[in-house]
């Protein structure tokens, strides 16, 4: 736990796999490595940082429901790492200080994202349901 924001075990493990991919010398080692911890985090929590995401209609199929926005988030999410793990390649960090430190920031900002992601989410629906008490008060029925 940091500050107020728990690592989650998905972030975790994403940012182990942007940390790995830090390590590897060729791009399709660095791909694999991020597309992978991307898909193993998935089922653990879904990420609070993603990049772009399309989401089906209510009425499509239950499996693009279910596989449509991992493949999307998962590609837009890979190809950000690669951009990122490039850059820090490049840099004046050893590889392996700025593998930990680039895989802790992804750890602690997807966690935190997360946890905001849930936070409003809440707020929101709090909302919706004292809007929804005031407006059976305003019909005269009671909740």
């Amino acid at each position: 736990m940091i500050g107020a924001t728990r690592i989650r075990p998905g972030s975790a493990v994403r940012g182990a796999g942007v940390a790995l991919a830090c390590l590897s010398p060729r791009l399709p080692g660095r791909a694999r490595a991020v597309l992978a911890s991307y898909v193993g985090g998935w089922p653990l929590n879904r990420p609070g940082l993603q990049v772009f995401v399309v989401v089906p209609d209510e009425d499509a199929e239950p499996w693009q429901r279910a596989v449509v926005p991992l493949a999307t988030s998962g590609a837009s999410w890979t190809a950000l790492m690669l951009v990122a793990t490039s850059a820090v390649r490049r840099s004046a960090l050893p590889a392996p200080v700025a593998a930990v430190l680039l895989g802790g920031v992804v750890a602690v900002g997807d966690s935190f994202l997360a946890d905001l992601g849930e936070r409003m989410k809440a707020k929101a629906t709090g909302a919706a349901v004292a809007r929804d008490a005031a407006g059976s008060e305003d019909a005269g029925v009671t909740a």
